[in-house]
């Protein structure tokens, strides 16, 4: 959100729907896998994660032909790269408070 502030509000919009694109299919996998229910294999919900994402982009790309892809791109990957830094910096902080 705060490329919107430099960038305007498009850009800010590509940003976000970028990261939606990698982000739901995450939680959905997430859910899926630890709700306790999931009949699926685990295999087999990575890789519906993907193709979810996957189709993901290619909807977003359609229903805005004007998006600038470098803005969706980079969400994406701080979408992908974030949250599992963010435990692992969790983790250790936590760790090391508690010995």
């Amino acid at each position: 959100m705060v490329a919107g502030v430099f960038r305007g509000f498009n850009t800010s919009l590509d940003m976000l729907l970028g990261s939606a694109v990698v982000l739901l299919p995450s939680a959905w996998v997430a859910t899926s896998l630890t709700s306790g229910r999931s009949v699926i294999s685990p295999i087999w919900l990575g890789l519906t994660r993907y193709s979810l994402a996957a189709a993901g982009f290619a909807v977003l790309f359609v229903l805005r032909p004007g998006s600038e892809p470098l803005s969706v791109l980079a969400a994406s990957a701080l979408a992908l790269v974030l949250p599992p830094a963010v435990v692992v910096w969790h983790q250790r902080r936590h760790n090391t408070m508690h010995p």
